[in-house]
């Protein structure tokens, strides 16, 4: 008996899972339709994006929340009132998907196929990522340059003015000593060499 049990579950479940995939799908064909009839493409200065937590306005899913993508920028809207055509800038706040998300960069200009205030494609090139190979050699290429750069001055601490850093100073500084005793022993001749004259 307890395998007729594990089989009618494992059937309800297969069953509900085609009919989630069948009513997602069907939800996305009618989305794909009214999104090709009504986009266009317009030029739309980003402001800044952020990514958002929100929850479904209506639908049995709107008790959970989902993330998702948003854009503000600046779009030319046109008008027309009375058979005069209005043109003025207005901030929308736009969604897209991730990959369109991650083409699109704050403070710059882009070319967008808009349908109401959802972003289907971006023309910009794709974002380049860095690999962890390219990162670590960054990384070692900064670590030689400051080795390099640490034995630079320590080798200029060591071979400065005296000529050989501290050893060099104290070297210098003996020989400094040794020079004065000279002068002065040779000043002490000088004065006897006059006594001894007069």
């Amino acid at each position: 008996m307890r395998w007729i049990w594990i089989v009618v579950v494992i059937l309800v479940l297969a069953g509900l899972y085609i009919w989630m995939y069948r009513y997602a799908r069907k939800r996305q064909e009618a989305f794909d339709a009214q999104y090709e009839a009504a986009k266009e493409r317009r030029e739309v200065f980003v402001l800044h994006k952020r990514i958002v937590r929100e929850r479904p306005q209506s639908g049995w899913l709107k008790f959970a929340r989902f993330k998702t993508y948003q854009v503000v920028g600046r779009v030319n809207v046109s008008q027309s009132l009375r058979g005069i055509q209005m043109s003025r800038m207005q901030t929308v706040t736009f969604q897209t998907t991730k990959s369109e998300y991650d083409k699109i960069q704050p403070n710059h200009k882009y070319k967008m196929d808009i349908a109401g205030n959802y972003i289907g494609y971006v023309l910009a090139p794709p974002p380049v990522k860095e690999n962890k190979k390219d990162r670590t050699k960054a990384k070692e290429k900064g670590t030689d340059k400051g080795a390099a750069k640490s034995k630079k001055t320590s080798a200029a601490s060591q071979g400065g003015p005296g000529g050989r850093g501290l050893r060099g100073g104290q070297e210098n500084a003996a020989e400094a000593k040794g020079r004065l005793r000279r002068l002065v022993r040779l000043g002490r001749r000088g004065k006897d060499g006059d006594t001894d004259h007069s």
